[in-house]
């Protein structure tokens, strides 16, 4: 526009500087959120993990008894242990339980004549033989017959002396006791004597305060006795044994050795087993608490957990390894079964209630697991996580961790998430090979966990960057381009490039009424400051009708609808954004008259004028493969600047195509004549937007009659024609239009007129 320059270039408002509070990369923010988040997810994780909360040790027990069903111990024949089971067919055959003490000593002696290394019991003798013969006799009423019987019993011994200490006497057999917390329980020597290396071991050793023991003459009589206690996880799954306990307070605190251990020295003649902590020879405990490393029993050396518990690598029931007592007492068992073997006499009957769960079994005799425990260490089987494993874990944890924080940062979220599933599997996998292979348990879940939850973090931070620079920037280009374009372009970036498409469109071209007088009287502060003044509230005009701002240009302004989101009513939008920026000026006037009067200088009055037209044009990404604008460009566009020139001459604020004026149904428009535009051969009927046809006066009717007649005189050279611009004139919506009859007159009425009648019967 002509007047929209100075020194012959568009004068535009100086832009604002981006504020100084946020930057638009991922060197300031991000890194002071990394900083912040990432050490607390790591430490967060550390600290579960070091803590062994019982959620941690539920999911790290899952994975190894996984690795245990998937590679079980092998069991062979020729393993030294085998389970004399009284199960239900033996108490079927012999009787119910318990069975006469004899029946036991017949067993006991039985399995020694066919060469047994041990004889264990999986069972208290806490409580004398309710079928022994005194006690039989002492429910008999007094007779004769009785005090024969009861003589005749005396004679033969069998009143005073019990037939189970007889079969114990000199004998490689282990009975059980069981540890307690009941209160005075007595406490009483081992018959195995620990020898400690290195730190006390005993804080560390499952506690009890008590004992529950066997009677004293089969104790005494006994090679060995252990306990048959068991600790099963928070699940009541059994994975670990403990090969030593702690018993009783201060000077009567003794270590009590577990059942399977005290079998295991009597088969080695041993009194001495080796308890191997911390700091002993070789041994280090880090500065930590007292540890135990390795129990050691004749020729095996068992390595243990930290509290002195075997985590047995089990190979799960096996029907070789039991021996049915019915079938020894029958002599049905070979020999071989049984010479030079471990054999633990316990019961899988149901009856009995001695059932535990295994990692590789839901319900197994109590008895098989002092068995599996047995042929663990003589096998030479090590199944342990090392004291050193929680720091090495926590190391792994953080490095991988930090790992995946970066991965996450710098690359792309699916190349990062893949990247973070191969680390995972492959910490599975090295935890899977230290099982198969070295022995060794290591937890593959929780630092695969906190890898995931720190993948998660760090995506969420750098996702909540990202979009906060998408708000920035987002904000920043609506300064630039409308609102719909830049939802539009993020919502689809393959828009983002040369071209466009053929649209039906509305178009608007504004400009302010003398503006290069009014830059002459003011700086070029002054110039962008009512720059701005003047299109921020016709922006929002634009805008609030779904309008898309095209450009600026000095004091100009062009938008258009229908572009690039679909409007149907686009025509009539256009309209009403018209008419709020008319209704606009006003107050912007108003401001600008406070700035002139507060500088001292005269005040040129605003005004603006609109040119309105609606018609097919290309709507796209115009420009170079470097810079491009969206725009609209086509006949219609120069069409509307025309129009815009145009309300200049005829003295009218807003002047609309006749194309406009059919395609907006919901206004109303006074006709103006016919135009000569540039570049075009014919003339144009124009229009003036009226108003809302919602809010038209009730005598529009009669000021569009009035209008005619105004029209057709003029154009006639009546005489009588100021007579009827006077009379229409003095009608509220005729005074908008006396400085347009005014010019139309001086003009000599050449403008031709349209006859046909305006919606609205104007």
């Amino acid at each position: 526009m002509a007047d929209g320059k100075a020194d012959g270039k568009p004068i535009a408002p100086k832009q604002p500087k981006p504020s100084s509070g946020f930057r638009a990369t991922r060197g300031g923010t991000l890194h002071r959120l990394i900083a912040a988040v990432l050490p607390i997810l790591v430490g967060l994780f550390v600290a579960v993990l070091l803590n062994g909360s019982r959620p941690v040790e539920r999911i790290r027990n899952i994975v190894f008894d996984e690795f245990q069903r998937l590679a079980p111990r092998p069991w062979t024949p020729d393993l030294p242990v085998r389970v004399a089971d009284i199960d239900d067919t033996s108490l079927a055959k012999l009787g119910q339980w318990p069975w006469p003490r004899q029946r036991l000593a017949e067993l006991t002696a039985r399995l020694l004549e066919n060469g047994a290394a041990v004889v264990a019991f999986d069972s208290l003798f806490s409580e004398p033989d309710r079928l022994a013969p005194a006690e039989i006799l002492a429910q008999l009423p007094d007779s004769p017959e009785k005090q024969a019987l009861t003589k005749a019993l005396a004679d033969s011994g069998k009143l005073t002396t019990d037939p189970l200490e007889a079969a114990f006497r000199g004998n490689p057999v282990v009975i059980g006791l069981a540890l307690s917390n009941r209160p005075a329980s007595p406490i009483v020597p081992m018959k195995t004597q620990f020898v400690k290396l290195g730190d006390d071991p005993t804080p560390v050793l499952p506690f009890f305060s008590g004992m529950i023991l066997p009677l004293e003459h089969l104790r005494d009589a006994a090679a060995g006795m252990g306990a048959i206690n068991y600790v099963p996880d928070i699940d009541l799954i059994l994975r670990r044994v403990p090969l030593v306990f702690a018993a009783g307070g201060g000077p009567d605190k003794v270590l009590v050795p577990s059942f399977a251990a005290e079998a295991l020295r009597v088969a080695f003649r041993t009194d001495t087993p080796i308890i191997k902590a911390s700091n002993a020879s070789g041994e280090t405990n880090f500065g930590g608490v007292s540890s135990v490393i390795a129990v050691k029993i004749g020729d095996a050396e068992i390595p243990t957990e930290r509290d002195g518990a075997v985590r047995i690598r089990f190979a799960g029931s096996q029907p070789g390894r039991i021996l049915p007592v019915w079938k020894i007492l029958a002599g049905e068992v070979d020999r071989d079964e049984i010479d030079g073997r471990i054999i633990l006499i316990g019961s899988s009957a149901a009856g009995l209630s001695d059932l535990r769960s295994t990692p590789l079994d839901s319900a197994v005799a109590g008895v098989e697991i002092h068995a599996e425990l047995i042929e663990h260490a003589v096998s030479g089987a090590r199944l342990a996580r090392p004291d050193w494993a929680l720091g090495a874990e926590a190391v792994l944890l953080t490095l991988g961790g930090l790992l995946i924080a970066w991965l996450a940062w710098r690359l792309p979220p699916t190349i990062a998430a893949l990247a973070a599933v191969v680390m995972i599997g492959g910490g599975l996998f090295a935890s899977w090979y230290m099982f198969l292979h070295r022995d060794l348990l290591f937890d593959p879940v929780i630092p695969g966990v906190s890898w995931v939850a720190t993948y998660l973090c760090m995506t969420f931070v750098v996702y909540r960057q990202s979009e906060q620079e998408k708000r920035f920037v987002r904000g920043a280009f609506q300064r630039y381009l409308s609102p719909s374009v830049v939802e539009q372009l993020a919502a689809d970036p393959s828009r983002l490039r040369l071209g466009g498409e053929t649209r039906d469109v509305s178009i608007l071209f504004s400009d302010a009424r003398n503006f290069t007088a009014r830059s002459e009287a003011l700086n070029a502060a002054g110039v962008v400051q009512f720059l701005n003044a003047l299109h921020t509230p016709l922006t929002a005009a634009v805008l609030a009708e779904r309008g898309t701002i095209d450009k600026y240009i000095g004091d100009g302004l062009m938008a258009f609808w229908n572009a690039p989101l679909d409007v149907s009513d686009h025509a009539d939008h256009a309209c009403a954004a018209a008419l709020t920026m008319l209704a606009a000026v006003p107050a912007i006037d108003a401001g600008l008259r406070r700035v002139a009067e507060a500088a001292g200088r005269p005040h040129t009055p605003l005004a603006i004028g609109i040119g309105l037209n609606t018609g097919s044009a290309f709507v796209g990404n115009m420009g170079s493969d470097q810079r491009f604008d969206y725009s609209v460009v086509g006949d219609p566009v120069n069409v509307a600047a025309r129009l815009e020139a145009a309300t200049k001459e005829w003295g009218v604020p807003i002047i609309a195509a006749e194309t406009t004026r059919r395609a907006a149904k919901k206004h109303v428009f006074v006709e103006l004549g016919a135009i000569s535009v540039r570049g075009k051969s014919a003339e144009m009927q124009i229009f003036a937007l009226h108003g809302a046809l919602s809010g038209a006066d009730p005598d529009f009717e009669t000021f569009c009659a009035l209008h005619r007649q105004v029209l057709d005189a003029i154009g006639a050279r009546a005489g009588d024609a100021e007579a009827k611009i006077g009379t229409a004139v003095q009608t509220r919506d005729g005074a908008r239009y006396a400085d347009f009859y005014r010019r139309l007159r001086a003009r000599g009425g050449h403008i031709e007129v349209e006859t046909k009648k305006l919606p609205g019967g104007s």
